[in-house]
This record gives structure tokens, sequence and C-alpha cells, in this order.
């Protein structure tokens, strides 16, 4: 046996499938390769000389394949583009053609190897691919996998689409047009996802950059894994994990998740195509849980398209819409759904001369169609609807807005996360912040039950993990954004109202809707009674200040005044809005069209809305005329008549156990003409961190406090405006 026979005999039974060579052959001899694979007088890339059996034809190598010569002469030729000497080169080519015609009598089949000729099988029967398109699919793993194969199919330069069909069709032994037949975008190889090809204009690098799998992941489970053909798509999409959470926790969309349920029911016992829902929100909110609550009712198989392959590595839109298209094809025949995240970059792609010069494909047309057409119910989530153009969102049969869910149902999620282990009152504070997601009390207890197993009361930790994640978020944290809470001994006989308060509850509890103003000076009470008013009838009270909603940004006053009522209304609260006159100014003195457009957002916010809104200002008189006539009652609040006085000091002094002096200290803050719960409540503040040594001095704290106020001024406390 010669050398170049026993390399080539070690080539083929240890390291080159037989049907590799026979398309490395074909590429040197058919497509031109070999003028390029010949440098000089050796070879570019000895392993592919070895695995084709001339490697012995270049004399600076030596008989066990080493040689010190030849790597000198492989760079020089690489480097400086050495032409092939012509006496070598017919050398190298006759040998070739006598070692193919050879490899061809001993191998005479185009015979794919194990598992890749199985898996191959099993894909085309599941999807509905033809031999040719089952060949052209073997022939693309291949070249991404086997090293060789892909070097070698470099040597025939740069390829356009046109060139591509017809080296195929030389490799593959079918027509040229069947080829261009299978390639076509309406060809099942491309519509299931399984490969991507790149325009006809384009001209490639190599034969591999033109032809490619839908990732790289398919390629090497085609050629590697052995089981379900599922499997396969390992990379793509996968199984999705098992739900924990219960449709209770989700009743704040219970009509919407029944019409859901019942829509995908039927469309999955009736195979309807194109079914689609849309599920936005902010992140953490449960859109994911959703689906997986859903698939769980339907007793459906549910497939997430993975965002990341194997490695970790992110999955690009492009990739991701492959992996989409080979769901829909491997799972129609399957009771399944499917979910894909994150989409907001799938539906802003660039189009376009955007397109062309960031080389992405357009694929906004294939997308409507799919939308309209696909065998499998899909679900999409994005945190942004912003991202999507109408004209996609109305081809969704169901869009469902998921938002954090109401107070009530974020305390139970609290209770039932923690098996009650949060106690009271971290749980109502972890409640009450409106920004706090299911995902993060989630994340947080468990978190929380792993670092101290032990612990009785995990309040404190998950407190302390949720702080972290909220200021993180940019949003507040507990301490700042809980509620305020009432003293224990609060009564609306302690507030100078001129309407009988318990008869105002009363008549709210039986007409459920109100709008409110309380006026009047600060520190008398008016915000404390709004918090008593939302306690007595048992509702959620949202409150909002000047800050929280007037923005220097055009239009988002009118936004945030639209959302500050949209959530009371949905989650049945009473809304109470601070300082209503930074942003319900007289229209007559506005000096800018942003500032007369954010009262009239507000005037027709207030006209629609039918739930309980006050509205609290220490400046009436500065009010839009408009808005004084929406409101249905206009409550003023002044200042405490002595004999409250009386009481609201015996409470306090009965807090911090103490007894009331008769001192004249006593006499003057009775009669004094400017004294406010606000007073007594600042006192109480300033107490925790500095006791009082005697009533006396609380008594003198007080009278500092009122004093510092003028009893007929209607001046505001902080900025002016």
């Amino acid at each position: 046996m010669s050398l170049s026979d026993e390399v080539s005999t070690i080539g083929l039974t240890h390291d080159t499938a037989p049907v590799v060579v026979r398309w490395m052959y074909a590429l040197l001899l058919d497509m031109g390769g070999c003028t390029e694979f010949v440098a000089g007088e050796g070879f570019r890339d000895n392993d592919i000389a070895a695995a084709l059996g001339v490697l012995g034809l270049d004399s600076n190598v030596e008989p066990d394949g080493s040689g010190e010569g030849q790597p000198a002469l492989y760079r020089r030729a690489r480097k400086y583009g050495e032409e092939a000497n012509a006496s070598f080169y017919r050398r190298v080519f006759l040998e070739l053609r006598d070692k193919r015609k050879a490899h061809l009598e001993r191998f005479p089949d185009l015979k794919l190897p194990e598992p890749l000729c199985s898996n191959v099988e099993r894909l085309g029967n599941l999807v509905g691919l033809d031999e040719v398109d089952r060949k052209i699919l073997a022939f693309s793993a291949m070249l991404a996998s086997d090293t060789l194969l892909h070097e070698c199919s470099r040597f025939i330069g740069p390829i356009s689409f046109n060139r591509m069909l017809r080296v195929l069709a030389n490799l593959l032994e079918c027509p040229q047009d069947q080829v261009h037949d299978r390639l076509a975008r309406s060809g099942t190889l491309l519509k299931a996802g399984l490969i991507e090809t790149f325009g006809r204009w384009a001209h490639r690098e190599d034969l591999g950059s033109v032809l490619q799998p839908a990732s790289t992941d398919l390629a090497f489970q085609l050629c590697n894994y052995q089981g379900d053909p599922i499997g396969l798509f390992a990379g793509s999409f996968r199984f999705a994990p098992a739900v924990k959470i219960l449709r209770e926790d989700y009743r704040h969309v219970a009509p919407a998740l029944g019409m859901m349920e019942q829509y995908l029911h039927t469309a999955l016992a009736s195979g309807q195509r194109g079914v689609n829902v849309l599920l936005y929100g902010p992140p953490g909110t449960g859109k994911s849980e959703l689906t997986r609550l859903m698939a769980s009712l339907l007793k459906a198989e549910l497939f997430e398209i993975s965002c990341t392959d194997n490695d970790g590595d992110p999955i690009d839109g492009s990739g991701r819409l492959c992996a989409l298209r080979s769901a829909m094809s491997v799972l129609a025949s399957r009771r399944a759904l499917l979910v894909m995240d994150e989409i907001e970059d799938l539906f802003s792609a660039a189009e376009g001369l955007a397109a062309i010069f960031d080389d992405r494909p357009r694929h906004k047309g294939w997308t409507n169609r799919m939308l309209e057409e696909n065998p499998v119910p899909c679900f999409w989530l994005t945190n942004d609807i912003g991202a999507l153009d109408n004209a996609y969102v109305r081809r969704f049969d169901m869009v469902l807005c998921l938002e954090n869910p109401p107070r009530d149902q974020r305390k139970r999620l609290v209770e039932v996360a923690s098996g009650g282990r949060v106690k009271e009152p971290a749980a109502t504070r972890l409640a009450e912040h409106e920004q706090l997601t299911p995902a993060v009390i989630t994340r947080a207890i468990a978190v929380a039950e792993r670092a101290c197993p032990t612990a009785s009361d995990l309040g404190p930790s998950v407190e302390r993990l949720v702080d972290a994640t909220l200021v993180a978020q940019g949003f507040s944290s507990l301490a700042v954004s809980g509620c305020q809470t009432l003293p224990s001994f609060y009564s609306p006989d302690l507030v100078n109202a001129d309407q009988p308060l318990h008869e105002l509850v009363e008549g709210i509890r039986q007409h459920g809707e109100a709008r409110l103003c309380f006026h009047g000076p600060s520190g008398t009470g008016k915000t404390a009674f709004g918090q008593w008013i939302a306690k007595e009838l048992g509702r959620p009270l949202y409150s909002r200040r000047a800050s929280d909603l007037v923005s220097p940004y055009v239009g988002m006053t009118e936004r945030n005044f639209a959302e500050s009522f949209r959530v009371a209304s949905r989650d049945g609260a009473v809304l109470l809005l601070d300082e209503v006159d930074t942003f319900l100014q007289d229209r007559r003195t506005a000096q800018h069209s942003w500032e007369v457009s954010a009262v009239n957002e507000m005037l027709t916010q207030m006209e629609s809305y039918r739930g309980l809104f006050i509205a609290s200002t220490n400046l009436m008189d500065s009010l839009d005329p408009a808005a004084m006539r929406r409101f249905d009652l206009k409550i003023h609040f002044g200042y405490l008549k002595p004999e409250q006085i009386s009481a609201l000091l015996d409470q306090h002094l009965a807090a911090i156990d103490l007894q009331r002096p008769a001192t004249l200290a006593l006499a003057r803050l009775l009669r004094h003409p400017a004294v406010t719960p606000g007073d007594f409540a600042a006192v109480s503040r300033r107490a925790r961190f500095k006791p009082f040594g005697s009533a006396g001095e609380m008594i003198e704290a007080v009278l500092a406090e009122a004093s510092m106020k003028q009893p007929c001024a209607s001046q505001p406390i902080g900025f002016v405006h």
C-alpha cells in the first residue's frame, strides 16, 4: 500500500465520513476548488490533502505527515498567493481524480453517517420533507459541523445564491431546478426554519455563509443527538417550567382569563390557525406564569422559544424567528402552545436602507402572514407595548394588559408564598407598595427562606431584599412609599370641618362614588380624614402628591393623571390627590400651553370618574372655576375648637402616660386660634427621639408649633407658585 493510500484509509476509517470525502472531491474537481487548494508545490490544507489521499505528493512532507519545510512553504503560499506549479498541479489533479474513482467504487451510495441519517429521516417525516429537502438539510448540517468540509468549500471562492444552486445540484446529484424550488421562501425547509439562505444579490465569502442551518445548535444536534426528534431543537425551543401560582392570583383579570381559556380550548379542539395572544405589562407582573397556568388549565404542552442557545449566548431576532418557524412546523400535530417572550426586538427590526446596511433579514411580511396562518397557538410577551406598531397589534386575536395586582392580592401572595412566615406589619408594608411585583415578592421570599431557614418571621429579611431591588429599579423604598398610619385614637370628631363627617361617610357608603374637595390651612387633617374614609369603607387608598404627577416632559403629566384615575378605578380604591392647586390652577393665568392641557386632562378625568375622588388644597382661591363646579362637595377644614384641642391633648398625653396639668400654658393653648391636628402630630414625632419630661413641656411644644402660623392667612407652606 502506498503512503497516500494509507493516509486516505486512516482518514476515511477514523475521521471523515465517506459521503463528506465524496463532497470534498466534487468541490475540488468539479467546482474548480483544486486551483486554490494547490499552492506552489504544496497544499493549502494538509488535513484535507491527507483525507483525500494526496498528501504524499508533497515532497516536503515526511512519511509521518510532518516536515520542517512544509510549514514555511504553506505560509509563503498563503501570504504571497503563490500560484500552483503546472506540473505539480496536474499530478495532484490526476491523483484526486483517480482517488475519487476508487472512492466511488468503494462507497457507491450517498449514505449519511449515523445518527445524522436517522435524525434527518425522522425530522423529515415529522415536518414533511421530501428526498431533495433531506439531502439539502443533511449537507447544510455537515457543512456547519465538519471542519474539513467547510474548509474545503472555501476553495471554490466567493459564491452567489445562483452559483450555490449549481454547486448543490452537483454535490447532491439533484436537478438544479429542484434545488431551486426547495430553497425558495415558500419551500418547506425555509418555512420550517430549518435552514437560512441569503439573497440572490449577495456575494458571500464561501458556501457556508450562503447556506446555513437555522442555528449551530441544530447542526450539532442533527449530527450527534439520539432520541425524540423534539430534542433536536433543544437550543431553539424547550418545555416551559411547571406553573407555580394559582388561578386565584389572577382575579384582577378574571373575565379576560375566562374568555382566553374558552377561546384557546376551542382553537385547540378545532385545529384553528392564526391564533395569537398578546400579553403586555411591566416586568415581573406574571405574564410568563399566566401562559403556564393557561397551558395547565387546557392540559396542553407549553414550549418557550429560547432567548439563548445551549452555550448561554443570546439569540438575535432573526434566529428566534427561525426557531419559531421550526416550532410551528414540528409541533403542528401536537396539542401544544408556544410562548415568544421579549418580542420588542422582533417587531422593531430595521427596515429599508437600515436593513440593507445592517444586513438584517426583512421579515415584516412573513411576520404578518405568520400571525394569520400559524398552526400552533402562540403567546407573545412584551414589557413595552410601545415597541409594536399598530399594524401588528391589530392582528392579535386577544390583547391583555397584565398590570401589578391590587393590594389585597399582593398581600395574599406574600402570605401564601411565605407560608405565613412574613408577619404583620411587614406583610402590609409590602402589599402597600404599588410597584412591588409578584416576581420580586416571590424571589425575595425564596432567598430569605434559604438564607434564614430557621427564622419564624421572614419579614425583616424580605423587606431588606425587596428594598434593595426597588431602589435599584428606580422606585421608592418601602419606608418612603408605605402607608401613613393613623393614631389608634383618631376620630373625625377631633377635626373641625364645616360638614358632619360621619354622615358624609355613610352617604358615600350607600352611593359608592363622590368627588370631594378638602380645603383649608395646612395640618388641619385633610389627608388624615381621607385615609380614615378609605379605612372605614374597606377600600385601598391611592394617595398622590404633585411631585408624583407633574412631569417636565410634554404630555407626561396628562398621562400620569389618566393612569392614576385608571388604576384607582380598576382596584376600587379611594384616590386622594394632595396639593391639587399645583396642577388645577385657573387657566386664565396660565403662561404655557401645556399648563392648559394638563388642567383640561384633569377636568376630563374628574368628569368621567365613577369612584371616590378626594382633592386637597391649601389654596382654594387659585383653583380653576371649572374644577370647582365638578366637585360634589367642598369641605372646609379649619383650626381646632377649644374642646377639640382639649380632647386631642388628653389622647396624646395618655399615649405617653402623662397627666394634664392645670397651668397657664394650658389655658393659652386652649385659647390659641391656630392649633391643628398637625401640630400634635409633629410634637408626637419629636417625642419618639426626645421624650417629654412633663405634660407642660408637651403643651409648650404644641404652642410653639401653633404660633408659627397666622390664623387668618392663606399662604401655602412650601413652594410658592
